[in-house]
């Protein structure tokens, strides 16, 4: 058996540095650049503007892909395995029913999720002004790619594309996928119905309405309701501090004059139908 090893100066950077190669630096990410759902954290109305206008102004290759994300809502991996054949301008649909994570092309994230969406009319009019003409090219290309016309690593584009716009705008860090956070607040916001937003985004209603309650106008207006109604109440019943609510003297009831007279004494002033269903019962 080998002695054991003793402590000597100069091995402990050896081994700390032996220590660090344990870790996977991979696991370490800022924010997550796939499909994962993260929190519920939208960009506002202001963020989304120029975060828009500087992918139209320095990234003009991605902007209409941006767009799509922030006026439609789909997922990453939604958008980037929609083809041409997926997107209708002429009737404003398209139509999601595949995705593509890391360079694998499957089915949705669940059958829900298979589903012709509107097109909103801002969308359509952005994705015609970069659309090439329909007989040049396949229905099978990719709709939304890289310069190169590749398809669209999530991963990739977050790293390459999307931080270094919020770093240079100054934007707090947020996931791609949070553009469909904008989509779905932004709806429920100006009073949309959870249906429409449903038949839009392909989760289900009791999910839109959990993860997203505080954006929904209604329950806003209910809350409202509520409180106005809680102050009303209150001030309603509210009592003055210096008043004395006991009973006076003259309102407290008073004993009966007649009291322990012998029965039948005391109905003089009995009408005559009361006093008659006295003796007749």
């Amino acid at each position: 058996m080998k002695p054991q090893a003793r402590y000597a100066p100069g091995r402990a950077n050896r081994w700390s540095d032996h220590q660090v190669n344990l870790f996977d630096r991979d696991f370490f990410k800022p924010l997550p650049t796939t499909d994962t759902k993260p929190s519920v954290d939208p960009y506002t109305p202001e963020e989304r503007e120029i975060i828009l206008e500087a992918f139209r102004t320095k990234k003009p290759h991605y902007y209409n892909c941006v767009f799509f994300h922030f006026w439609q809502g789909p997922r990453p991996s939604e958008s980037t395995a929609l083809r041409r054949e997926d997107i209708d301008l002429r009737y404003t649909t398209a139509r999601i029913h595949r995705s593509l994570v890391q360079g694998h092309e499957g089915g949705t994230k669940t059958v829900r999720s298979n589903r012709e969406i509107h097109l909103q009319d801002n969308v359509v009019e952005v994705l015609k002004q970069e659309n090439p003409a329909p007989l040049s090219v396949d229905p099978e290309d990719y709709f939304f790619t890289t310069t190169t016309g590749t398809p669209i690593d999530v991963g990739n584009f977050y790293k390459r594309e999307w931080l270094p716009i919020l770093k240079a705008k100054k934007i707090r860090p947020r996931p791609f996928y949070n553009t469909r956070h904008t989509y779905v607040s932004f709806l429920y916001s100006i009073g949309a119905r959870s249906g429409f937003i449903s038949s839009q985004t392909g989760d289900s209603i009791k999910t839109l309405e959990k993860d997203y309650a505080k954006y929904i106008k209604e329950a806003d207006n209910n809350r409202d309701f509520v409180e106005e109604q809680i102050q009303k109440s209150a001030t309603q019943v509210k009592p003055a501090s210096d008043v004395d609510h006991s009973p006076t003297p003259s309102e407290r009831k008073k004993p009966l004059e007649n009291q322990g007279l012998k029965d039948g004494a005391g109905e003089e002033g009995r009408t005559p139908d009361l006093m008659l269903g006295k003796h007749t019962l």
